[in-house]
């Protein structure tokens, strides 16, 4: 017969229903030819050889043999081995079920994979010595131990069973704990699937839990678990995601005593704050933070990781750098570093760590336990930084919190055409008080200034330089303008005094009368030379030192100035400007400023003194 007719045939059909029959019979017969207890017995025989811990059975084992063989066994528990007649839980299962081979089963050596764990309750823990409490003699102790001391390359020998296959948790608990602490941290709700088909080849996971009251899942592979787990090098890829944060790992692992990690890593959070708080820490000067963006490639040793071609996002801002970050067990985290970012809100930024002063007599209340809890040493440079209504370039700035001291220190910067350095500085008194801030302004263009931040009444125009050096006893974020105690220095080359008519302002004083300013505001004064110092004192400043130098005139001031209150108290002249070969001298203007800014009324002092000014 040819097989074609043969397949045409009726005894294809024949054959197909001989197997069908043999397969089923095979398929009821084996279960009568299984003894039930040796292959329960067989599997917890199999989970003890392979952790090295007791397991106990607190049911008959239950089979079922479609699609495929199985055996159940219910109320499973796991103890460590007995020292001095006292044994540790290690973890509890409500039903542990494998699948098994028949024909193994058969002839009384079964072999068990793709397990299922059901609700299990697992305790990981390390004694006061610090010894791992699963660290027990079982096949998967024994294969680490002999990958840790075979030579680099060397297979390590066959072990009983390296069969692993597909492990499936469902709605577990992990409990860790080590000795002396209180509580154990706890995560929840784990479901998913370890994927390990032997000891020689990948393993790879796929985990959801909740961790500290969020959904997350893991997913983790190594391509070398073995020698992962024995303390040698193994290239390995993980991620974890919850509503927080995104991390993403891949690169080389080792978890020996000198473990380390060095890859690629990504991170991503939709806030600063929130992940914090997901990590159950607060840390309120960085409140205003939100998203965050970071790439690098990062390598750790001990208790620091060292972060290179970093890439971070920052709200708005990028930046690019290297950071080193120590968290030493008994001390707080440090962060050291240089960024380079394209854009940056400066003020934004200097905010987050504590509200600068402003013009209300009331504050915030703001809390400096940040100055405790971390420390920081970055150095920042920016194309353009923004410390609103103004815009810097070229910033190259550091920032420093140390021992509960913080200060921000601009090294260097371009404003309006001139360059700006300052520094901002607390203490650990900040509760208190202790803050100073320092500012330096060279060859800047001061009409701008005055412009941007639309100041009205006689001010001056032109490019100079200012230094400013003020500080006070309370917190800085308590602190408004004043509050401020120190010294202002201006000096100006030639420039123009606004808003100052200096014919019509002699003309008015000639009339001996009272005037407002007002009244000779229609015009400028051109000067060659201004200089202005002052002291400040809490909300008062002392003019020491104001001479407005023109081509003709002298302008000098000297006095009082309640800023609190925007009122003036000053004295002033108006003479001619010194000259070698001048041989007439008018006599000088002297006046009294007084009331409130801008519009200050001006009393001649022939006037105060009953005399007729001289003509």
């Amino acid at each position: 017969m040819t097989p074609s007719r043969f397949i045409r045939s009726k005894h294809l059909v024949r054959g197909i229903l001989v197997a069908l029959v043999l397969l089923f019979g095979l398929r009821v017969g084996f279960p009568f030819l299984l003894q039930t207890d040796a292959v329960g017995k067989a599997i917890e025989e199999t989970l003890e050889a392979w952790t090295g811990a007791d397991v106990h059975i607190g049911a008959p084992p239950e089979f079922s043999f479609w699609p495929y063989p199985r055996v159940t066994l219910e109320n499973v528990r796991i103890t460590s081995p007995e020292v001095n007649g006292k044994s540790e839980a290690l973890a509890s299962i409500e039903a542990v079920s494998a699948t098994f081979d028949l024909v193994g089963a058969v002839r009384g050596a079964p072999v068990f994979s793709d397990l299922e764990l059901v609700r299990p309750t697992v305790l990981v823990g390390w004694s006061p010595a610090g010894v791992f409490n699963w660290k027990h003699s079982g096949w998967l102790t024994q294969a680490i131990d002999a990958t840790a001391s075979a030579p680099d390359g060397q297979a390590i020998p066959a072990l009983p069973s390296e069969r692993l296959g597909a492990i499936t948790i469902t709605d577990g608990i992990l409990k860790v704990a080590s000795a002396g602490e209180p509580k154990a941290y706890r995560i929840s709700d784990i479901n998913g699937t370890v994927t390990w088909p032997s000891l020689r080849q990948p393993m790879d996971l796929s985990l959801s839990g909740i961790v500290n009251g969020e959904m997350t899942h893991w997913t983790f592979g190594c391509d070398q678990p073995l020698a992962l787990l024995a303390g040698r090098n193994a290239n390995t890829r993980t991620s974890l995601s919850a509503d927080p944060a995104t991390v993403n790992f891949e690169g080389m692992a080792n978890l020996s005593h000198n473990a380390f990690v060095a890859g690629t890593m990504q991170l991503s959070t939709p806030s600063l704050t929130q992940l914090l708080a997901w990590q159950g820490k607060e840390i309120s000067a960085i409140g205003e933070v939100g998203q965050v963006n970071v790439e690098a490639k990062v390598t750790t040793a001990g208790y620091s990781a060292k972060l290179e071609n970093v890439k971070l996002g920052l709200d708005n801002a990028e930046a690019s750098g290297v950071l080193d970050i120590n968290l030493p067990p008994d001390g707080v985290p440090q962060i050291g570093g240089t960024l380079a970012f394209d854009h940056i809100d400066l003020k934004a930024l200097l905010t987050a760590f504590s509200p600068l002063p402003d013009s209300k007599e009331t504050a915030t209340p703001f809390d400096t336990a940040f100055l405790h809890q971390f420390g920081m040493d970055i150095r920042l440079s920016a194309k353009t930084a923004d410390f609103a209504p103004f815009s810097l370039q070229g910033l190259a700035a550091g920032m420093r919190i140390e021992n509960g001291r913080a200060s921000f220190d601009v090294g260097d910067s371009t404003l309006l055409d001139g360059r700006m350095t300052g520094r901002i500085a607390l203490n650990e008194q900040g509760l208190r008080g202790g803050a100073k801030l320092q500012m330096s302004l060279s060859n800047v263009d001061i009409g701008a200034i005055v412009s941007t931040l639309a100041l009205p009444g006689p001010l001056p125009s032109g490019h100079g330089s200012a230094d400013f050096e003020l500080s006070t006893d309370q917190a800085l974020w308590t602190t408004t303008v004043s509050d401020m105690s120190g010294q202002f220095r201006l000096r100006m080359g030639p420039g123009t005094l606004t808003h100052f008519n200096r014919q019509a302002f002699e003309e008015m004083a000639a009339k001996n009368a009272f005037f407002n300013f007002s009244e000779a505001a229609d015009g400028s004064f051109d000067f060659v030379r201004a200089d202005v110092e002052a002291r400040l004192d809490r909300g008062i400043a002392e003019l020491t030192k104001a001479e407005i130098e023109g081509n003709e005139k002298l302008l000098t001031l000297s006095g009082m100035i309640p800023y609190r209150s925007a009122s003036l108290a000053l004295a002033g002249t108006l003479a001619d400007r010194p000259q070698a070969d001048a041989t007439v001298v008018n006599p000088a203007v002297s006046f009294f400023v007084g009331g409130s800014w801008p519009e200050p009324v001006i009393s001649p002092v022939s006037i105060l003194t009953g005399q007729q000014p001289r003509q």
